[in-house]
């Protein structure tokens, strides 16, 4: 649904809530408050509204938490294999950070598009650090009861972004400095693993040949190559549903849950789905293969070097049709397209990219 301005809709725009601070103990890291509240006269306003449309407020209202969700394959990383969910090529993957710009709510009621709430407040993120029971974010009160449509965005970190403990201030003022959305830090594993950077770009040093080739390219032993990306993936996502239901209901007197879920498995997809995940296949070793200088470690300077044709990775199993990025010039243009896939709803649920559907 189209989210232009209506001039003679009313919007709630809530207030900015006080920073979280560093807790002094492990587990206290991701403690869910403070969450980002409305101000009491901004909750005021929104009660009085919903009874101005819908007469005397007799639908009642009830109160919405938003929690950040993150796929267990963050958390827990992805394993080799041959099963649909694994790396298929023979990589392991994991993250030891994820970090994550997200927030900027837009919910407005599904029946009348002009009551629309905003909530603006967006959190910097280590998202591998998430728990499996979600982190809290938001909460809202006294909104209409009903069904509403959900709305939220991953933007360019900025300064008045607000830093969670679960982010070291270094990685904070990374990620405002640069203008960045995410800052990935994983590492691929695999006993027989090998990077065969392009030969064209590829600076090897004292590194030897293990006599394979990938297309033209010498391949080198690498059982072990980290990646550490950042990179601006500003996008909106919404509005959002599971099962073609949109968004979320409100009961009179109830409390409702909902999730923002990021994916962390759509940089090895082998392209862009636009029916269920099931139809693509997870493959890492064009990332292994983006190590041009084999000292271990992929950089985003290393993946805006490489354009897509000169991986022979990236052969007939790859397919770019429907990115939201085009032209894919770079693997960092690819990548930055994948990320900006992920964002999902209450777990697998979808949630158009940019303002186009897709299912995945």
């Amino acid at each position: 649904m189209s989210n232009t301005s209506n001039p003679n809709a009313t919007k709630e725009t809530m207030t900015r809530p006080t920073s979280p601070t560093t807790p002094s103990t492990p587990d206290a890291r991701m403690n869910p408050t403070p969450v980002w509240r409305p101000s009491a006269s901004a909750a005021g306003s929104l009660l009085l509204l919903g009874a101005a449309l819908t007469g005397c407020g007799a639908e009642g209202t009830g109160s919405l938490t938003v929690l950040l969700e993150a796929e267990d394959v963050i958390t827990s990383g992805i394993e080799a294999g041959d099963g649909p969910e694994n790396i298929r090529d023979g990589w392991t993957v994991t993250f030891d950070r994820y970090i994550a710009a997200v927030g900027a709510l837009d919910i407005h009621r599904a029946s009348n598009e002009d009551v629309d709430v905003d909530a603006p407040e967006v959190f910097v993120v280590d998202v591998a650090q998430v728990p499996a029971t979600g982190l809290a974010l938001f909460q809202l009160d006294g909104l209409r009861a009903g069904r509403w449509e959900f709305n939220y965005t991953t933007p360019a970190a900025d300064e008045g972004a607000t830093r969670h403990a679960s982010v070291s201030q270094a990685d904070y003022d990374d990620m405002v400095a640069n203008g960045w959305t995410y800052l990935i830090d994983g590492t691929l594993r695999n006993p027989s693993g090998q990077s065969c950077p392009p030969v064209a770009l590829a600076t090897p040093g004292a590194a030897v040949p293990n006599g394979n080739v990938s297309g033209t390219s010498p391949c080198y032993d690498a059982t072990e190559v980290r990646f550490v990306v950042g990179a601006a993936a500003d996008t909106h996502y919404g509005p959002c549903e599971v099962d073609e239901v949109p968004g979320f209901a409100v009961t009179s007197g109830g409390s409702t849950t909902v999730a923002m879920t990021l994916h962390g498995d759509h940089i090895f997809f082998n392209g862009f789905p636009e029916s269920t995940e099931g139809g693509v296949t997870r493959l890492a070793q064009w990332l292994a293969d983006c190590d041009l200088n084999l000292d271990g470690t992929v950089t985003a300077e290393e993946l805006q070097a490489i354009a897509p044709s000169q991986l022979a990775e990236l052969d007939d199993r790859f397919q770019d049709g429907g990115s939201p990025i085009t032209p894919l010039d770079t693997m960092y243009t690819y990548f930055r397209a994948q990320l900006k896939t992920q964002g999902h709803f209450q777990g697998e649920g979808e949630c158009p990219v940019d303002g186009v559907g897709h299912v995945h």
